[in-house]
């Protein structure tokens, strides 16, 4: 069994405030932006502090899952008193309907966010009908 420690978070002369060191696995849920346009689906998913590496997607018929590995906060010059920003996994999961083209969707990652494209089959495209 691992011992937790102590550890001091404010020092001030030989007084200190002492708190047990916790760590547990925090699972966020991302936020998301969806929108359309006129042959896709996008979904926007705010996931700042995450390699791209460690993001996992997958899909079946349904369920779209999108999850992260726990990431670690890097130590500047120091030790960690307290860690709670760094030691967290994503996961986000969305319903699918039909008119998704699954072998299409696509994905991007850039500055903390994850980009998704869902891409419609031709029967939900919205068709514009001239009139004569």
């Amino acid at each position: 069994m691992e011992e937790k420690k102590n550890v001091a978070l404010v020092r001030a002369g030989c007084n200190a405030l002492v708190r047990g060191e916790e760590r547990s696995e925090i699972i966020v849920t991302p936020s998301a932006d969806i929108y359309e346009t006129q042959d896709s689906f996008i979904v926007q998913l705010d996931m700042p502090g995450v390699e791209k590496e460690s993001i996992t997607l997958s899909v079946d018929t349904q369920t779209l899952l999108v999850r992260s590995a726990e990431t670690i906060s890097e130590k500047k010059n120091g030790v960690f008193l307290v860690n709670e920003i760094g030691w967290k996994k994503y996961e986000r999961e969305f319903r699918l309907g039909r008119g998704i083209k699954l072998d299409e969707i696509r994905a991007e990652y850039r500055d903390g966010v994850l980009y998704i494209t869902l891409p419609k089959t031709d029967q939900i495209k919205v068709r514009h009908i001239t009139i004569q």
